[in-house]
């Protein structure tokens, strides 16, 4: 665990949100390589990588404080909502604000969205797992207590000793918190290789645009909602405690992925046509 990663001239840069920029900008290099070998507009994939990565910031942004168990804290300082660099995140805010500004801005330009947004698909499965990465480094998106060989522990006064302290577990922020089931670590791994059956099985394969954003999709949706099971950081609970936003939200996405996967290509691939 290093939540700073390091200083300079005064300035702390988090690792969580250098984990970020790294996904973004490995995710659009990705996304730019996929875009040209389709013979598709670059500087066109371009701009609307840039929006895309801007209204997809705000999107995680929102869903962490609409939807996981924060907003009435939020309420009680509001300012601190749009303290949008040093303030939590949620990972499938990104995916809906994003996918629906993809949506939105290849059909305002008048050409087919589902072989660019398949295109955004593989820089999202890539920019997954840093981003965990990232998670792991800042000490969040942790796991319940565990005995198991592969728990971590986590530094005093992190995320997870503020965590044990809220549910009594430990006595004092200060104190070594137990360790805990490294869903961070589990999950890098788990979405670094998500992107290579996808880059390496389905992008070879595949005959319909659609596909590999839909496979990404179900792939991905149907492991969040796993280890949603595992976790034990505050995301949002619904149902008596039974399910997460995230896992609610997996449900929709699985549905929508299968449906990019077996549907009909329409011709016109939601909108518009490529030259």
């Amino acid at each position: 665990m290093r939540p700073t990663l390091f200083t300079i001239f005064g300035y702390s840069m988090s690792s969580y949100y250098f984990m970020g920029i790294v996904a973004m900008i490995v995710g659009i290099l990705m996304m730019l390589r996929e875009v040209k070998r389709l013979g598709l507009d670059t500087h066109l994939a371009f701009r609307g990588a840039l929006l895309t990565a801007t209204i997809g910031y705000l999107g995680a942004r929102v869903q962490h404080i609409v939807f996981d168990g924060f907003f009435e804290i939020y309420l009680q300082k509001p300012m601190a909502m749009l303290n949008v660099f040093n303030g939590g995140l949620a990972f499938y805010g990104a995916v809906i604000f994003g996918f629906l500004t993809v949506i939105a801005f290849f059909s305002m330009h008048k050409v087919k969205v589902l072989p660019y947004a398949d295109a955004f698909g593989y820089s999202l499965a890539l920019g997954a797992g840093f981003g965990r990465v990232g998670c792991y480094l800042n000490g969040c998106c942790f796991g319940e207590i565990s005995a198991s060989p592969l728990a971590q522990r986590f530094i005093p006064w992190g995320l997870s000793a503020k965590n044990q302290l809220a549910r009594d577990i430990v006595s004092t922020l200060g104190s070594q918190p137990y360790p805990v089931f490294p869903s961070q670590v589990v999950s890098a791994v788990a979405n670094f290789s998500i992107f290579l059956v996808l880059y390496l099985v389905i992008r070879p394969k595949h005959k319909k645009a659609g596909v590999p954003l839909g496979s990404w999709f179900m792939m991905y949706s149907v492991f969040r909602f796993i280890i949603e099971f595992f976790r034990a950081d505050a995301r949002g609970l619904f149902f008596n405690g039974l399910l997460s936003s995230s896992q609610l939200i997996a449900i929709t996405v699985f549905i929508v992925g299968l449906l990019l996967v077996v549907l009909p290509e329409d011709k016109e691939s939601l909108s518009g046509s490529n030259s």
